[in-house]
């Protein structure tokens, strides 16, 4: 081949296109998302999409030998799946023809692309497909296990040009598809089951030993699971990869609540209605999952922040927000994964929960580990996802938009409300504390030295006084010595210092040395067992 001179790269001051080689498109058949629950959030998508109300995912526990997601949605006729696997995988037009379906509901799904992602976990599975109108069909597809090792190499077979057209374009075969005889008995009235039957050996070894782990199976109550299970470990990690799996799928679909008090002050009813409308419905194994938030039992309390519908257009580009930030307060959330900001775009949450808040600039300290919070994104940002659909560029004006909105609300609102009820709380516990231990002091005095002590009035100074019999003669005597803040030493040990110097002076009005030895020490024990 002759080497490209420079009119042929074009010269100074012309414009040409850039082009991009359409072998990488092919990789994202392939490991493009981060974990198997992302896969089969896509797969819940397409199910949403086609006005499904229940997704059945069963994992084939506890072998995980396969694995199959069924949902009731419209389906997608023999016609649709041709035109995916002939040259439209991730050129689905549903996107481009509207963005709301039939149904009402906002479409989040990327048929074609989203339906391969099951490749992550199987290197071949079948999908069946009932429609409401059009062709039933039912397929095997086989997706090569070495595909980007041939597609690295300089010639691949499995790259083709086109040849019809102007243009012409490059094709990849990524795997094999094969039709198989339709039963209409395989599925109840209309929808699509795929059903990956040749697990990855990684995939079902690490899913067995995660149901050998303790506490690695969750309750047949998901809310159950997520109270008496989750909540008690630092992160998923301790339960295993079974748990994760479904940890991840509930927070990220657009599922209900437990209820609309999950979240304090009932700033999520708004959000629960809407999706309570929806009548979508997820199980795994036959639990059914709901968002894994529950923000409850927390003896400090919470602190919730609501965040009003947002609406800007930076650089011209319109989005549209709203949701809430919680604070546990003085305690770290658990699991981890609870920790940060979620960003739900369209319902969808996009990853998992942000533990940077995202990319928040400030040390607030541990407190950032007591907080949580789901944005909800009715418009625009969409333009903002990597191709994963787990991340966000952050460059891109909408999010550099919501980053500074949420940021402001934390540095303005949030952490100020959480200082300030800390601090008032830090001041109720010392006058209690305080008043605990003058009682336990007085105790031990009471205790030690008479047992006919009253209460009576205070000194000029302030300093309680009490009628005390100490060498049968009733006198009376100053409980503090001292004032405790005038003492030179730790705000934390002024008062015990104070007191001890009151049962020191009680002490050396004994008769002799060793009484005053005596009652000394018997006081002071008293005393600092209620301290």
């Amino acid at each position: 081949m002759a080497k490209a001179t420079k009119k042929d790269r074009g010269d100074s001051g012309e414009t040409r296109k850039i082009v991009l080689h359409e072998k990488a498109f092919a990789h994202l058949t392939r490991g493009m998302y981060r974990s198997p629950a992302s896969a089969i959030r896509e797969l819940i998508s397409n199910a949403w999409d086609a006005n499904a109300h229940t997704v059945n995912i069963r994992t084939g526990y506890p072998h995980f030998v396969e694995m199959t997601i069924t949902d009731d949605g419209d389906g997608f006729d023999k016609e649709e799946f041709l035109r995916i696997v002939e040259g439209g995988l991730g050129n689905s037009e549903k996107r481009l023809r509207d963005e709301i379906a039939p149904s009402g509901r906002p479409l989040i799904g990327r048929l074609g692309v989203g339906m391969f992602g099951i490749a992550q976990i199987c290197g071949s599975f079948v999908i069946i497909s009932k429609p409401k109108t059009g062709a039933p069909f039912k397929a095997r597809i086989r997706l090569y296990s070495l595909l980007k090792e041939e597609l690295d190499k300089k010639e691949s077979i499995l790259v083709h040009r086109d040849t019809e057209g102007e243009d012409g374009f490059l094709t990849i075969d990524v795997g094999e598809y094969e039709l198989l005889k339709f039963d209409p008995d395989e599925i109840d009235g209309t929808g699509t089951r795929i059903v990956a039957d040749v697990m990855h050996p990684v995939f079902s070894r690490t899913f067995r030993e995660a149901v050998k782990l303790k506490n690695g199976v969750p309750h047949r109550s998901w809310k159950d699971a997520i109270i008496k299970q989750v909540k008690k470990h630092h992160s998923l990690q301790e339960i295993g990869e079974y748990f994760r799996l479904m940890w991840e799928i509930s927070a990220s679909v657009p599922i209900p609540y437990f209820d609309d008090t999950a979240i304090p002050q009932g700033h999520i009813k708004k959000f629960q209605d809407d999706l309570l409308q929806q009548e979508f419905h997820v199980f795994v194994d036959g639990i059914e999952l709901f968002k894994p938030v529950w923000l409850k039992g927390n003896p400090n309390g919470y602190t919730v922040v609501k965040i009003p519908e947002i609406s800007d257009t930076p650089y011209n580009r319109r989005i549209s927000f709203s949701g809430y930030i919680a604070v546990q307060e003085g305690k770290q959330l658990q699991p981890d994964e609870m920790r940060g900001i979620m960003i739900r775009v369209k319902g969808v949450g996009i990853g998992l929960y942000d533990p940077s808040l995202l990319d928040y600039r400030f040390n607030e300290g541990p407190r950032t580990r007591w907080v949580t919070g789901e944005i909800y994104v009715t418009e625009g940002l969409e333009d903002a996802l990597n191709v994963d659909r787990d991340s966000f560029n952050r460059f891109h004006p909408q999010y550099k938009f919501l980053q500074a909105e949420i940021h402001d609300l934390l540095r303005s609102k949030v952490f100020p409300s959480v200082y300030a009820k800390l601090s008032k709380r830090s001041t109720e516990k010392a006058e209690t504390r305080s008043t605990e231990r003058s009682e336990a002091l007085t105790q031990a005095v009471r205790e030690t030295f008479t047992a006919k002590t009253r209460k009576s009035a205070t000194n000029e100074a302030g300093i309680a006084v009490r009628s005390i019999v100490i060498n049968d003669v009733e006198q009376d005597v100053e409980i503090a010595a001292e004032k405790a803040e005038d003492l030179d030493t730790k705000k934390t040990n002024k008062q015990l210092a104070a007191s001890i110097l009151t049962i020191f002076d009680l002490a050396s009005l004994q008769k002799s040395k060793a009484e005053m030895r005596k009652a000394f020490m018997e006081a002071l024990l008293k005393l600092l067992r209620e301290w």
